[in-house]
């Protein structure tokens, strides 16, 4: 692939990240969840990775381990994740969702689907027939270039 190839996908990448955010988050209550973004990222990260270290967790949703952890401690708090040691190697502490994080993430996940029916009933069936191929399309291929 040439310079311009990959060019033109990174311009894409860098245009689809912040409208799949917005679509995501103007589809939630961010006040009624009492969520920060960060916090619902970890949450939905946890979804897809049910069990990261600290480290995995920051690198997965791409922001610092300082972050990260401030953003986790009130989630820990509020009993939406748990911290847990590995019995085998007690140094790693694991974050997963708890059953009330799960439960939070499952409501918000169908208020996000309610909320994107309306806006393809808007669109050509042609239209939505597209859209689901190129998003399975992208999710397989950007899992063969994760790390």
């Amino acid at each position: 692939m040439n310079q311009a190839e990959s060019t033109g996908i990174a311009v894409s990448l860098f245009e689809i990240f912040p409208l799949c955010r917005k679509l995501i988050f103007s589809s939630l209550d961010m006040k009624d969840l009492n969520l920060t973004k960060s916090q619902l990222s970890i949450l939905f990260a946890l979804e897809v990775k049910p069990c990261l270290t600290m480290s995995r967790l920051s690198k997965y949703i791409g922001s610092s381990k300082e972050q990260t952890t401030r953003a986790v401690a009130p989630l820990a708090k509020e009993g939406l994740v748990e911290r847990y040691m590995d019995e085998e190697n007690r140094k790693y502490v694991y974050i997963r969702l708890s059953e009330k994080g799960t439960c939070m993430i499952q409501k918000a996940k169908q208020a996000f689907i309610n909320h994107l029916k309306q806006s393809f009933d808007r669109l050509p069936e042609e239209d939505l027939n597209d859209l689901k191929q190129a998003a399975r399309t992208t999710l397989n291929i950007l899992k063969k270039l994760e790390p």
